[in-house]
């Protein structure tokens, strides 16, 4: 999510054209240098700017965008801008993945962690099990029973202290 709104970003933009991205960015608490970014998307992609359709990125859009930078021989802001991308800081990122591990440092990778299977959801039935893999489900099961045992003797206990302090 960004942090200003688009049509905030479209406004200050317009105004950009006029007045001086100084004045703005002490006007709206805005730094000077993201108002004259967002002015230039707005010159080059006009009302459509600041949409950011293809978000995440794709690892061919990436290709795609170094590529055309490359060729053209364009800054990273009119880059950045011309492909209407959040901030020139983004097409930095990819062009140091890029020069540091070559093309497949650019492929997306999956955020957060992985889920977490269940395993006593997907047990085998007995007949099927080897006796190391019985022993060691049955390992198992009586520490979830002592687990449950001890969870319901603590409930009984604060039960218990409960009635003792009325």
């Amino acid at each position: 999510m960004s942090k200003y709104h688009r049509v905030f970003k479209l406004n200050l933009a317009r105004l950009a054209q006029e007045e001086s991205s100084g004045v703005l960015g002490s006007k709206f608490e805005v730094r000077p240098n993201l108002i004259r970014y967002w002015s230039q998307v707005y010159r080059i992609n006009g009302f459509d700017s600041f949409v950011h359709k293809q978000l995440p990125y794709s690892f061919e859009f990436k290709i795609h965008v170094l590529e055309t930078m490359s060729v053209n021989n364009w800054s990273l802001a009119y880059t950045s801008a011309y492909f209407d991308l959040s901030s020139p800081g983004i097409l930095f990122q990819w062009q140091k993945l890029y020069a540091r591990g070559g093309i497949t440092r650019l492929i997306p990778k999956n955020k957060g962690r992985p889920r977490v299977t269940n395993h006593s959801s997907t047990s085998k039935p007995s007949a099927e099990m080897s006796e190391k893999e019985l022993r060691e489900e049955l390992d198992y099961l009586r520490a979830e029973n002592a687990v449950l045992k001890k969870l319901e003797a603590l409930a009984q206990a604060r039960k218990k202290k409960a009635k003792t302090k009325r």
